[in-house]
């Protein structure tokens, strides 16, 4: 449910700020999980997904830790003038304007929707996906994974596994597959290759290649699938699995049944 609070911002302080806007700051640039210090051992966070339309940007806004239960949501309009996303109430004022700044930090001008307590009018939020985290955690992530999870575009939820999709490759790849399969499966192993690369952000046009079915001491057994992207967050491919003999790695027929639908499912969705 989204709480709809009337708060004005008048345009003198909005271009007041536009000087330290990120002139490279994109509609994508704002997308994934912003976080901020909030005190008293708590962490803020705003999650943007700019997915829901070709025009609307979802800005969701939560509080977690020491017992902190609270969020809320609102549609807003990205603006290239005004450096990024603008949530406007229905009457056309000002909730709150969103822009990246050269240090890439998240700039949140105006005073936000009161509902989780009062808040600073003017917010910073970066993309850092263990801050908040207790002090005696050491972060094993590499620079290039964390860019990734920050950006949510190439990490995915395939049955409770973490693949690494690369529609320029045309490959995915399993990342950290899930417990249950981690003795048959290794982190790195492939599991589709594409006929030729892909856009993510195009829905229309058929991703196909070859998919493979992975058995314990026996060499992946390949088969080809299909299918398309419903919206760049979510893949969906389709083909006839093949199926071994109980007791050996050989294939005997090919039917449509758990391995035939491989679904693909953003982190950041």
């Amino acid at each position: 449910m989204k709480h709809i609070i009337v708060a004005s911002i008048t345009l003198v302080s909005i271009l007041a700020s536009a000087s330290t806007v990120s002139a490279a700051a994109n509609r994508e640039d704002f997308r994934g999980r912003w976080s901020r210090d909030c005190g008293n051992g708590m962490t803020c966070h705003l999650d943007i997904d700019d997915t829901k339309s070709q025009k609307t940007v979802e800005i969701s806004f939560s509080i977690e830790g020491n017992g902190a239960s609270c969020s809320w949501s609102v549609d807003s309009v990205y603006q290239k003038d005004w450096g990024g996303p603008v949530a406007r109430d229905p009457y056309g004022n000002y909730y709150f304007y969103l822009t990246i700044h050269d240090d890439r930090r998240l700039y949140s001008s105006g005073t936000m929707l009161p509902n989780c307590g009062p808040q600073p009018l003017d917010q910073y939020f970066v993309s850092d996906p263990v801050l908040g985290a207790p002090a005696n955690e050491v972060s094993t992530v590499s620079d290039e994974d964390a860019q990734a999870m920050i950006d949510n575009r190439s990490i995915f939820d395939h049955n409770g596994s973490a693949m690494n999709i690369d529609p320029s490759r045309g490959t995915i790849v399993y990342r950290d597959p899930k417990k249950s399969i981690a003795g048959t499966v290794k982190s790195g192993a492939l599991l589709f290759k594409a006929d030729a690369p892909w856009d993510p952000y195009d829905d229309k046009t058929i991703v196909k290649g070859t998919a493979y079915v992975f058995k314990k001491g026996c060499d992946p057994a390949p088969y080809e699938v299909s299918g398309r992207q419903q919206g760049w967050h979510t893949l969906v491919l389709k083909g006839v699995a093949p199926v071994r003999a109980k007791n050996s790695c050989k294939v005997i027929g090919h039917k449509m049944n758990g391995n035939s639908t491989l679904k693909f499912v953003s982190w950041g969705d």
